[in-house]
């Protein structure tokens, strides 16, 4: 009787150990559980901030300059066609607005590179965690990457043809920088040439956008599930 009694007790005695383990365990992956989530929603304020930014200062501001050349583009062509006549200080504003500078795209990734080294599964979600990969790995690469040959295009083709046969800096054109701008091929072609590879850059710029803005709204989405 007395060994059945111990029996029984011990075997209480078991099951309250096992108890208490599953517990401790379940408490345990609570709480990482918990600090993963914290860190994922660490990370993905980060990016959002980023991305905020992406879309204020590099498209919105970027597609502000390239309708602003191009509109700078359209009249040079006019007067380079003999179909516009253009007073000597609007062409020079329309030069300094076209041909004065390219925009160079330059992203924030600080935040996508570190969780590429840290693990990005930590984003739960697997759409957001798609999304968030694809825009990072492919569509901001793509975007600088053709913003990089416009660029080079712009210092390589370009300038060196402006600067070597217009005075920029006289505060109006002479006869023999007007005839330059009209008459010298190489500086229409590449002119027009520019202008075609800025078209392309930012119509990819504008199919972009759409997808940063997803993205945002997705964040703020997940955010709210916490």
């Amino acid at each position: 009787m007395q060994s059945g009694k111990y029996f029984k007790y011990a075997f209480g005695e078991i099951i309250l150990v096992v108890i208490g383990i599953l517990i401790a365990l379940q408490i345990n992956n609570w709480n990482e559980s918990r600090k993963q989530r914290e860190k994922e929603i660490v990370i993905l304020l980060a990016l959002k901030k980023g991305l905020e930014s992406d879309l204020k200062t590099e498209f919105v501001e970027g597609i502000i300059f390239f309708n602003e050349s191009k509109v700078a583009l359209e009249n040079l062509s006019g007067f380079y066609n003999n179909t516009k006549t253009i007073p000597n200080d609007s062409l020079r504003k329309y030069i300094r607005r076209s041909l004065g500078g390219e925009w160079d795209f330059i992203f924030n990734t600080a935040t996508f590179e570190n969780l590429k080294a840290s693990g990005i599964d930590v984003i739960s979600n697997d759409s957001l965690r798609s999304k968030i990969s694809s825009l990072y790995s492919d569509k901001y690469p793509e975007l600088k990457g053709r913003s990089n040959r416009v660029l080079r295009f712009y210092e390589n083709q370009v300038c060196p043809i402006l600067f070597d046969n217009i005075n920029l800096f006289d505060s109006i054109f002479s006869k023999n920088d007007l005839d330059n701008l009209k008459n010298n091929r190489q500086l229409t072609n590449r002119t027009k040439a520019l202008s075609a590879t800025r078209a392309g850059l930012f119509s990819l710029a504008n199919n972009i956008k759409p997808k940063v803005e997803s993205l945002i709204n997705d964040i703020d989405t997940e955010l709210e599930r916490n």
